[in-house]
């Protein structure tokens, strides 16, 4: 008997076994050809699937006969469901999978609207995404050109030869920076040294705009920028590019990294470099005033500095258990800052970076996680004589900053983020005593925050955020967030809300006491006695997406209290100071769309008032626009287009400024004081790449940037330094 049942269950085992088989396939990019790495594939219905390798292969074992639908998705691909019959015979089918990319970025995964990982789509707070895949088109190596031509409403000018910005009415000292959730410390003219972002080592970036101080504290009153940085994704991964172009510009970049079963770790190092360059007027810059009468300046020739940097930024991360994660980094970078001309024979501008930081992440439960996390960042500026071959340091600002923070996924959709942080912000500068001797003025910062996302029905969603900070020279100020989403069907979603905001005045703002020297000289005084400004933020977005085509519609208004600006006090002195309220409004619209597999557009607008009257500074209209094109010819070597541009709209600067008048009574001629009016008109500037895929992973890059060559008619504050058309070309290539 006991032969008999094992005989049955031997027969019984290999027709088992003739039913069910083994399913081996590969996803390969539709244009390139190439494997893709990490692709889910699942078959529905069943808890069977697996995940794609490096070279893009992946098997399932032990598929029963039948007919399936397979799921592929990965991120930054487009999804797809195919069907599958799986025979009765006794073989392994083999299947090849091909996936397209997703210019639309709606499923990738942002952090920085909630602080916790969502998708892109299901953010309940207004974000804006930049892939990396879209900085490649582009082929933008330089982070400021990056914001100004993809973002409407983002315009840099030149204060003193340094970059200004202005985002949709704010200027830097009011848009929050920051490199994977850590501040960068250092500032000329209340912006960062724009050239210290990689763009060859940026995954992402993320755009939140108007307030966020009840995550973020201090200065997100007009928005944050987060710059997510590439972590290794392969065993072994390793890149080189190069670049020249037009003004003797040069860029070098190597990179390699690891991830194994431990972790992962990667190395970046890069060198760039362009000669300083001269503007030249074609027409003088003129004043109007408003008696008729007119000023013209004599024709004059700008410098636009050059530079020379370079950077080194390391990163390790262990999986030290599958509940605790660590990583740690750091960072070198230097500059070297040549104004040109004569000056640049005799003095040159040397900026010093050191960072480093390091982070733990700890999984208490699937719904539970707490990390830890440190940084420090530190920019030093130096006067560098070069006939004396010596330099004098000017400037060192240092920051500190230690994080814990604890998230909580409970109920369906319900999500909590608690945390505390420490803040310390320390400058030295020779701008703090009236004598030009070097002095140290430092704050501290104590945060409470909590936020809280409430899933209460299917399609509506409620963000709830309070924020506690405790300034050592403005005390405690407590910032609140009410924002929710309602999808009215899967293709249509509408979010709003109210958010707060504060910035406590900086430290420059308190403590300055310095004489600058042009314009005949005149003394900066800064001011312990000013408050904090308040804020608060109103904003309703509505987004549809049509398949391949999205529509994105966003207009918010801010009232900021107290606002902190500088006042003359006479002739000579010119004071910080609190100077009221100001609002600004904004609307921006965008159309984005993935017309044929190969052909691509986007195009954005962007309108901007304020309430300053003649005080404002601002660009009222501005657009940007994009064409991509894979030109079909080659198969995986098929080459790619882009065209871009974006157009800056006309506007009027008002001052004042000292004219010749007549006395109607005694016919005696006299200097007043009189408003004046200087316009500058509305621009485009338009570039042209090109991009070849080459064997041995190679890309041939090469380009025109300023197409149509457009040359501003005087240099100013307010008008476009570019130096007319100029081109590139480039290497690059990736293993």
């Amino acid at each position: 008997m006991r032969i008999i049942l094992l005989a049955i269950f031997f027969i019984t085992g290999i027709g088992l076994n003739a039913q069910h088989q083994r399913i081996e396939g590969r996803i390969i990019d539709c244009r390139s050809q190439e494997g893709i790495h990490l692709v889910s594939v699942g078959i529905l219905g069943t808890t069977k699937g697996a995940i794609s390798d490096e070279s893009g292969k992946f098997v399932i074992e032990e598929v029963a006969e039948g007919d399936y639908t397979f799921a592929v998705s990965s991120i930054g691909y487009e999804d797809k469901r195919i069907p599958v019959s799986v025979p009765s015979k006794n073989e392994s089918p083999i299947i090849t999978i091909s996936l397209c990319e997703q210019t639309i970025d709606l499923d990738q995964v942002v952090v920085t609207a909630t602080r916790t990982e969502r998708l892109l789509k299901n953010v309940p707070i207004q974000t804006q995404m930049i892939s990396s895949k879209a900085i490649e088109r582009m082929q933008i190596t330089n982070f400021r050109d990056l914001l100004e031509y993809e973002l409407p409403g983002v315009e840099f000018t030149n204060n003193g030869g340094y970059a200004n910005i202005n985002m949709l009415g704010f200027g830097g000292k009011y848009v929050l920076f920051l490199v994977d959730g850590e501040r960068m410390a250092g500032e000329t003219f209340d912006n960062i040294d724009y050239n210290r972002v990689d763009m060859d080592n940026v995954q992402q970036i993320e755009i939140v705009k108007g307030a966020a101080s009840s995550l973020y504290g201090s200065n997100a009153v007009g928005g944050v920028i987060n710059i997510i940085t590439q972590k290794p994704r392969k065993t072994f991964e390793t890149g080189a590019n190069v670049r020249f172009g037009s003004n003797n510009e040069q860029n070098y970049r190597y990179t390699v990294g690891t991830r194994r079963k431990w972790g992962y770790a990667n190395l970046t190092a890069s060198f760039k470099s362009m000669d300083p360059y001269l503007l030249k007027d074609r027409e003088p810059l003129t004043q109007w005033f408003a008696n008729g009468d007119k000023v013209e300046y004599p024709l004059s020739e700008t410098y636009i500095a050059g530079y020379k940097d370079y950077s080194v930024n390391p990163r390790v991360g262990i999986d030290v258990s599958e509940k605790l994660h660590l990583e740690t980094k750091g960072g070198y970078y230097f500059k070297e800052r040549n104004p040109g001309g004569l000056d640049g024979t005799k003095v040159t501008d040397r900026y010093y970076n050191y960072s480093g930081g390091l982070k733990a992440d700890y999984k208490i439960s699937d719904a539970q996680h707490l990390q830890i996390s440190g940084n420090f960042d530190r920019y030093d500026k130096f006067k560098y004589y070069k006939l004396l071959s010596e330099k004098e340091k000017t400037y060192e600002n240092s920051q500190q900053r230690f994080n814990g923070m604890y998230t909580l996924s409970f109920a369906a959709g319900h999500s909590l983020v608690a945390g505390a942080e420490y803040f310390s912000d320390n400058l030295m500068t020779f701008m703090f005593e009236s004598d030009g001797s070097n002095a140290k003025r430092d704050a501290q910062t104590y945060a409470v925050y909590t936020q809280q996302e409430w899933l209460l029905a299917e399609k509506f969603t409620l963000v709830t955020g309070l924020r506690y900070d405790y300034h050592s020279q403005f005390k405690g100020h407590l910032t609140p967030r009410l924002s929710a989403m309602f999808k009215f069907t899967p293709r249509f979603t509408v979010r709003g809300g109210y958010s707060g905001g504060f910035r406590s005045p900086t430290l420059k703002e308190l403590y300055t006491d310095w004489f600058h020297p042009d314009g005949g000289g005149f003394q900066i005084i800064g001011n312990k006695d000013m408050k904090a400004e308040k804020s608060n933020n109103f904003n309703l977005s509505a987004e549809l997406s049509l398949g391949k085509t999205v529509i994105t519609a966003m207009t918010q208004y801010s009232l900021i209290e107290d606002m902190v600006s500088t006042l003359w006090a006479n002739q000579d002195t010119v004071l910080y100071a609190n100077i009221g309220d100001a609002n600004v409004w904004s609307t921006e619209l965008s159309v984005t769309s993935q017309i044929t597999n190969n052909l691509s557009l986007k195009v954005a607008s962007s309108v901007v008032t304020d309430n300053l009257g003649k005080r404002s500074i601002i660009r009222p209209f501005s657009s940007t626009g994009r064409i991509d094109y894979i030109i079909p010819v080659f198969g995986k070597y098929n080459p790619t287009i882009s065209f871009s541009g974006k157009y800056f709209g006309g506007m009027d600067i008002y001052g004042t400024g000292d004219i010749t008048d007549t006395d109607n009574e005694t016919g005696i001629e006299k200097e007043v004081s009189e408003e004046y009016k200087v316009h500058y008109d509305g621009y485009a500037i338009c570039c042209l790449s090109f991009a070849q895929a080459l064997p041995f992973n190679l890309t041939l890059n090469a380009g025109i940037n300023n197409l149509f060559d457009y040359k501003p008619k005087f240099s100013s504050f307010y008008s476009s330094i570019s130096p007319g058309r100029t081109y590139y070309i480039g290497l690059k290539w990736k293993l």
